[in-house]
């Protein structure tokens, strides 16, 4: 029986990398899906890329990397999300994310097929729905704010956003539809 590799050679390390770079959209996908409009993203797949480096001797060479590193994600962002709650930030609960977390761990080429719909579609939408799209899930800043500054109510924006986002959706699918891709 051939010895276990030793986790510090040079052929392990070498495998683990290509891995871990192999990886890095999915990884990226599934923290902005388990992290919605968090501009640190980026920030946390690097602190994750520290840890899955640190952890490296633990990965059973021959098993599913995704799905090793997505556990190390969730468990990461639990105590990211922890650290956001007890600073007053409202999050989702780590039983939610549990829940909805085996959904997001698609397919790379499937997520990408999914962006470049949903960029269709957003390019077909008036410039004024696309800055309040942006405004919403891009800037932070709280609807009401907006509201003042466009001379809209709050109620409005937030019945508009309704609209869209269903607009969106049904665009989405028949871009899937017109295409044969399924949509799940």
């Amino acid at each position: 029986m051939d010895p276990a590799p030793n986790p510090a050679s040079p052929e392990v390390s070498e495998t683990f990398v290509r891995e871990l770079t192999d990886h890095q959209t999915a990884m990226l996908a599934f923290i902005r899906a388990l992290m919605p409009g968090s501009s640190a993203a980026r920030d946390l797949l690097q602190e994750v890329n520290i840890i899955l480096w640190q952890k490296r001797e633990q990965f059973e060479s021959g098993s599913s990397f995704k799905a090793w590193s997505f556990q190390v994600i969730r468990y990461h962002l639990m105590n990211h999300r922890r650290r956001l709650a007890s600073r007053g930030w409202l999050i989702f609960d780590d039983e939610l994310v549990e829940k909805i977390s085996p959904a997001l761990e698609a397919d790379p080429g499937e997520l990408e097929g999914r962006h470049q719909a949903l960029n269709h579609c957003l390019q077909k939408l008036r410039p004024k729905d696309r800055e309040l799209l942006q405004h919403r899930y891009s800037s932070g800043a709280p609807l009401n704010d907006y509201a003042k500054a466009i001379n809209r109510s709050a109620g409005t924006l937030k019945a508009t956003l309704f609209n869209l986002r269903a607009a969106l959706r049904k665009c989405i699918e028949r871009r899937f539809h017109e295409q044969g891709l399924p949509l799940q």
